[in-house]
């Protein structure tokens, strides 16, 4: 496996974005959702459905294992949140550098 930050952060969290599709790509064959084009261009909708109902089959495992899905939903979004401002100090580096 090669370094996820060996072209900066920008092109990590596009990274990061394409596994998940793979992820709603593979849970969308499960369903019946097949939306994707293997772009990540999908529209809102489709995002919001199918996204939402992995999210909601994430809960269901995670109560089935005696997890609080706030936890996840938490743990998520600080992760995401800093994998932006990696992205935002790179972007702030090259106007000031």
């Amino acid at each position: 496996m090669t370094d996820l930050y060996t072209n900066g952060p920008a092109e990590a969290n596009k990274t990061r974005a394409f596994w998940a599709l793979t992820a709603l790509e593979a849970f969308g064959l499960k369903t019946g959702q097949n939306y994707s084009d293997g772009t990540l261009d999908m529209g809102e909708d489709a995002l919001g459905e199918i996204a939402g109902d992995l999210l909601a089959n994430v809960f269901h495992l995670a109560r089935f294992n005696s997890v609080d899905p706030d936890s996840i939903v938490r743990s998520g979004y600080l992760h995401f949140e800093a994998e932006v401002e990696e992205e935002r100090e790179e972007e702030a580096e090259k106007v000031d550098g």
